[in-house]
């Protein structure tokens, strides 16, 4: 239903609204002549979603609860004659303490029915009035000073018809997670939404050097493919990774380094190692000189290097007879869409231009082949078919093969074909196409068109097929149709180390790329700089990363990102493009040390002048969930998750959603916001679920039957990043302040960053503190709210105190040092 439809509906019903409010209804009448009809006739509720006067234990009996499966809320009806005494003025939202005293004990049973379901919003109508909240505060305040939203009857309701529409409708509702009644306006401020801010909007301009090395950059920390500019068999001979014998971690927690085939699919071989893998898929292909083997599907996780894997077993693995006997042709789907994969002939015609481009060995367009290809058919047809009429005129009959050739190439579906027969017999080869990248078509159908096209391909054609996609996509789609249609080889691609890809990369470059000399400006000063100058710049970074003194910025590139290794390449490639890195200061010794904090600063901002919680790839653990107002319940699932995981010695250490929610509803939570948190903490990588959702493209699911445990990244942030001063120092730019006075405060000591983002270190220092202590504050009045004596220790913890004392005052006490000198 539109919400003109609905509106419509709205002023039809009104009119017997009118009538059913002369009469003195009950509670009971209410519900099902009034407030029944709202909600699914108007706002396109279902009866799935409603339960009726549900029972809650030495509460009672309750009216509604509305779910659209993820979210939850209640709605209390009152007998239509009992008007709420609301504001006489007009007004449409207030706090629940000023709608009226005479109001507060319909307030405090629906609030007793909402703590007890563990909800957080509620509904109180008489059927013409409507008050709407949460009716549960986690910013320290009093609850009652929650704002609501109030229709003040049904006129109000008419005129503010989309308004009520968006925020009750079914299809909103589902649409924004929640009842939408808070905003960032009503919930706090920024220092980055200030009026005031300079250069919000623009960019940090690079230096002609740093523009000079873009390109070499690009291309040599992205992932080894067969697009990228500088690939070739060299390249890959020396940059690519094995996983079998090499440590892919550094942590004592080397567990959750470990990137082992998923469980959940007897399909999924168990090999491990990268050379068993290549081994096992050899022996495959070549089977199928007599037999043809089922499709080979390669899952791996984001970015973890399925692409390079594809490339380096056919161009290097295989040996030469091998490939011989199985001539592949790669298809790549990015940018692919869905009306040109439902071209099969375009498709056909792009698999057969590469054959002949990339296997001229084939001499598919010569004509004697071409006469080979189709020697059946031209045999029948001569041999007592049409054309034995001109067995004696061969000059004839040459046009006529011609004319049928020619006719069999222009339909490229039938011409495959016959070349894939030709290809088995006589020839004793095996066509095999690779279709990379399917997963990361932009939509669920042309993926699923993409499948169905493979298999099609497949039983049409009886050559090999080999499909890559990350293992979430796989654990989504392998009961669904076309995907159990396959009988399939599945192999996990296991992620090698990310320090020895970086390693590789940056000794491929000091070893073998010829450097020439550039000239630009900096500061306006001109510069000239030799093909040594620039040699010694990767030198540096090389003795930076890989001396053990200084592995901090290697241990937060690898911890923060394994094993999505192309997420590692991306924060390396971005700190060396970044407006931020001043690359000249790195080219002036290959002895240089760069410091983590400089690091992270310019992977944290790129070439903006200020954080973006939304897009930097440094994520803002303070930053609550859209239904939540609390800073700090994304550090204690963590730190919950690491202490499970502590407990059973990192092994095994995946918790439960359900025994999570209970607990932390428990303390005083809502379910609501714990999932919306959990949702956000897989969406980092900063925790894993078990249905792989964080290797997708959602954004959220329902995942309380789910399973989930910390991850690397995780453990990382809760122990070695939210307890530093550049960590800080970033974040309390894009961080939401409730209080307003603390708000001030914090922005009068704030330092504004000049042309070249370069910022007063008193002023930094200053803006930390502050923004710490009112950090300190709201946890003592979280503290406060938590509703039970007997809860488990991360909520007895105070997490302000274990920032300062693990860390941050090393570094506030460090800075004022310096600041004395």
């Amino acid at each position: 239903m539109t919400i003109e439809l609905a509106l419509s509906e709205f002023k039809n019903f009104k009119s017997s609204l009118e009538d059913f409010l002369k009469e003195n209804l009950s509670e009971s009448d209410t519900r099902s002549k009034v407030i029944d009809k709202i909600f699914i006739e108007i706002l396109g509720w279902e009866e799935s979603n409603i339960k009726r006067e549900p029972y809650v234990k030495d509460v009672g009996y309750y009216d509604y609860v509305f779910s659209t499966g993820i979210f939850h809320f209640v709605v209390e009806a009152k007998k239509n004659f009992v008007d709420f005494k609301l504001p006489k003025k007009k007004r449409t939202k207030i706090s629940l303490l000023a709608t009226d005293k005479t109001n507060n004990e319909v307030i405090e049973q629906i609030r007793s029915y909402v703590i007890n379901k563990n909800l957080s919003f509620g509904i109180i109508t008489n059927g013409k009035q409507f008050i709407i909240s949460s009716f549960v505060s986690f910013n320290g305040s009093d609850w009652k000073e929650n704002e609501c939203i109030i229709f003040n009857g049904l006129d109000d309701i008419e005129q503010r018809f989309i308004e009520f529409y968006e925020l009750l409708s079914k299809e909103f509702i589902h649409k924004f997670g929640r009842i939408k009644i808070l905003n960032e306006e009503t919930q706090g401020k920024k220092i980055v939404n200030s009026p005031n801010l300079p250069r919000k909007n623009d960019k940090l301009v690079r230096n002609d050097l740093s523009n000079k090395l873009i390109p070499l950059i690009n291309v040599l920390f992205r992932e080894l493919d067969s697009t990228n500019e500088l690939y070739s068999e060299s390249v890959l001979s020396e940059c690519f990774v094995f996983n079998d014998d090499l440590h892919k971690h550094y942590s004592e927690m080397s567990v959750l380094f470990e990137d082992s085939p998923p469980k959940f699919d007897e399909r999924i071989s168990k090999v491990k190692n990268t050379k068993s893998t290549q081994e096992v898929i050899k022996e495959s292909l070549i089977s199928s000189k007599t037999l043809l083997p089922d499709p080979i599907i390669l899952i791996g996780g984001k970015g973890a290097g399925k692409t390079t894997f594809i490339n380096y077993f056919f161009r290097i693995n295989l040996e030469e007879k091998v490939k011989k006997i199985i001539p592949n042709v790669y298809i790549d789907f990015i940018g692919y869409t869905l009306q040109q994969i439902k071209d099969t002939k375009s498709v056909y015609s792009k698999i057969i231009e590469i054959l002949y481009e990339n296997h001229p060995e084939l001499k598919l367009t010569n004509y004697d082949i071409l006469q080979r290809i189709y020697k059946k058919e031209i045999s029948r047809n001569i041999e007592g078919g049409i054309w034995s009429i001109y067995k004696d005129n061969p000059e004839k009959l040459e046009g006529k093969i011609n004319d049928f050739i020619e006719e069999k190439i222009n339909n490229p579906e039938i011409h495959l074909k016959a070349i894939s027969e030709y290809l088995i017999n006589p020839s004793h080869k095996r066509l095999c196409i690779i279709f990379d990248n399917v997963d990361q078509l932009d939509f669920e159908e042309a993926q699923r068109e993409a499948f169905l096209l493979a298999e099609s391909i497949y039983r049409n054609l009886k050559c090999l097929v080999v499909i890559s996609l990350r293992e979430g996509y796989f654990y989504k789609w392998r009961t669904l149709p076309p995907f159990d249609a396959f009988q399939s080889n599945v192999f996990h691609i296991t992620a090698p180390s990310y320090r020895e890809v970086l390693k590789k990369r940056l000794k491929y470059v000091v070893d073998n790329h010829k450097f020439l000399s550039v000239e630009g400006n900096i500061k306006n000063k001109h510069f000239e700089i030799s093909d040594s100058s620039l040699e010694n710049l990767f030198k540096s970074i090389y003795k930076t990363l890989f001396l053990e003194k200084n592995s901090e910025i290697l241990q937060f590139l690898e911890q923060t990102s394994f094993p999505n290794i192309r997420l590692g390449l991306d924060k390396f490639n971005d700190f060396l493009i970044s407006g931020h890195t001043k690359v000249e200061e790195y080219m002036a010794s290959d002895k240089y040390n760069i410091p983590i904090w400089e690091f992270v600063k310019s992977v944290a901002l790129e070439s903006n002048y200020y954080y973006n919680y939304k897009t930097s790839k440094i994520y803002n653990l303070f930053y609550p969930s859209s239904s939540n107002r609390s800073h700090f319940t994304k550090i204690r699932l963590l730190k919950y998750l690491y202490f499970e995981a502590e407990n059973n010695s990192f092994n095994d250490c995946f918790v439960s959603v359900e025994s999570i929610l209970n607990l932390f509803v428990e303390a005083g939570y809502t379910k609501d916001i714990i999932i919306e948190e959990l949702n956000l903490l897989i969406n980092y990588n900063l925790i894993n679920c078990e249905n792989f959702n964080s290797d997708t493209e959602n954004k959220s699911i329902e995942i309380e039957t789910f399973q989930v445990k910390i991850t690397q990244g995780g453990i990382y942030y809760i122990k070695n990043l939210i307890n530093t001063f550049y960590y800080i120092d970033i974040i309390l730019e894009d961080t939401i302040i409730f209080d307003e006075s603390n708000f001030n405060e914090i922005l009068n000591s704030y330092s504004y960053p000049d042309n070249f983002g370069k910022k007063q270190i008193h002023k930094r220092l200053k803006t930390s503190k502050l923004f710490f202590e009112y950090l300190k504050k709201q946890e003592l009045n979280e503290h406060q709210n938590f509703y039970s004596d007997s809860l488990n220790k991360v909520f007895e913890m105070n997490i302000s105190d274990y920032i300062y004392n693990s860390n941050l005052k090393n570094d506030f006490d460090r800075l004022e040092r310096l600041l004395k000198g």
